[in-house]
């Protein structure tokens, strides 16, 4: 009798303490396409399901730079924090409108978040330019530096080479 009661005990705790982690799994969104969700906190581990941008998923625990979740296929394994958005992100991911058919995503360097400099020159910096008869070379030079577009393939080579953004191991 005893031994009954003290797994009824050990039962209730466990729900009293497994509760309040599943009631606060928070809902976020893919930010990214062709985001990996692996097995373990690595970009290297085996990979479990592949997240399109704007899937919802839900975040079961967060350790440094990585989240596990659970995505809407019920797969759960670990995603780079920073694939993740807190508010709903719109399809696209960076790709013309083949890419959902071949697969292939190619971000342009005007679409990449990483500041105005690696977008081309704005309306404002090209009255600039201007004004300061900075030769057509040079703004033709950042025109096609802007319409460069990068395959995901060597993305993350690069990241991987240069051990940048999930690749850091920080």
């Amino acid at each position: 009798m005893l031994a009954v009661r003290r797994s009824i005990t050990t039962a209730i705790v466990g729900l009293v303490l497994l509760v309040p982690s599943l009631l606060s799994a928070q809902t976020m969104y893919v930010s990214k396409d062709e985001v990996k969700v692996t097995e373990e906190k690595s970009p290297m581990s085996r990979v479990v399901d592949t997240l399109r941008l704007g899937d919802q998923v839900r975040v079961l625990e967060k350790s440094d730079r990585h989240y596990k979740i659970r995505a809407q296929s019920g797969k759960t394994g670990w995603v780079f924090k920073f694939k993740l958005s807190d508010q709903k992100v719109g399809g696209g991911g960076g790709g013309d409108m083949l890419s959902g058919l071949t697969g292939e995503t190619r971000i342009a360097a005007r679409e990449a978040s990483t500041g105005g400099s690696i977008r081309g020159l704005k309306e404002t910096s090209e009255h600039y330019a201007e004004s300061k008869q900075i030769d057509p070379a040079s703004r033709n030079a950042v025109q096609k530096m802007e319409d460069r577009a990068i395959s995901r393939e060597d993305l993350l080579k690069f990241q991987r080479e240069g051990s940048v953004g999930e690749f850091s191991g920080g």
